[in-house]
């Protein structure tokens, strides 16, 4: 009778070991923030800050999330460190508390100007968790039989990155300005040349040779049409280069919220206390 309780147990505990493997991960919100930090408490904040940015780089999540949760604890004014816990969260598989604390970082700071990507960020998480509890719940049950192991379901992969692409328009402002400023300058050399030409046959601008008159006016003509496309081509060349600058800004700025961290960068971390620098990664 007691080896058939056991067989009994056995077959249970098998039969119910995949949906404690499907389970939803423990997630816990954050308090709210109803003091300021004192001196201490910032010191300490700031100690386990940079303690979590070391192990963040060795990719010991596990410790870096103890870390920057210890100094958020004690300086809850400093959410930016928000945005470092939700990636490591993220890097460690615990994509729904990676959606805590972006919801939490968006209610927070509401005026932020990264609101925008961190919402498509939170959507983009959202459908991968309903994509892998939908993948769970697909998988075949365990087997009781003798001597079977377990099946496993092999991970999903990883979705590839799309970075933004800056734009190649400012280069060809650039470039058509160039190309403005080589041919009006060459038009203003070549008329400058038949102007002094027709000058030496009619000093002083008296002449009988009508013709030396009539190719003089045509050079004065031209000459003024180069001037002008000598100054359009510098003002594509400046506005591109404009351009260009503000593109890139907007570039790195979208690339900075999506995406891995195979180009780790380095943000400041802005509190009313707590001043530090912030491990991030050209998402």
């Amino acid at each position: 009778m007691l080896r058939n309780l056991k067989s009994l147990l056995a077959a249970l505990a098998l039969l119910v070991a995949p949906a404690i493997a499907h389970a939803e991960e423990p997630t816990k919100s954050y308090p709210d923030c109803g003091r300021e930090p004192t001196d201490a408490e910032v010191a300490a904040a700031k100690g386990a800050f940079q303690a979590g940015n070391a192990s963040f780089n060795e990719a010991d999540y596990a410790r870096a999330l103890d870390y920057w949760e210890d100094a958020y604890r004690r300086d809850c004014t400093a959410n930016p460190l928000l945005l470092n816990l939700a990636r490591a969260y993220e890097l460690a598989g615990r994509k729904r508390q990676a959606v805590v604390a972006l919801e939490t970082f968006v209610a927070r700071e509401p005026t932020s100007g990264e609101k925008d990507q961190i919402n498509r960020r939170v959507e983009v998480l959202k459908k991968k968790i309903a994509e892998e509890d939908a993948a769970a719940a697909a998988a075949p049950p365990l087997t009781t039989g003798t001597n079977t192991p377990p099946t496993t379901t092999a991970p999903l992969p990883a979705e590839p990155v799309q970075h933004a692409k800056a734009s190649p328009w400012p280069w060809v402002t650039m470039g058509v300005g160039v190309v403005g400023v080589v041919v009006g300058t060459l038009g203003v050399t070549g008329a400058q040349k038949k102007i002094d030409a027709a000058d030496a046959k009619c000093p002083n601008r008296k002449c009988v040779d009508m013709q030396s008159i009539s190719d003089g006016n045509v050079a004065r003509k031209d000459l003024t049409r180069s001037v002008v496309i000598t100054t359009l081509g510098g003002a594509a060349i400046v506005g591109g280069a404009i351009w260009w600058f503000l593109d890139k800004k907007a570039t790195d700025r979208a690339n900075a919220n999506q995406g891995t961290l195979e180009h780790p960068r380095l943000t400041p971390l802005v509190g009313p206390q707590v001043a530090g620098l912030s491990l991030g990664g050209a998402f």
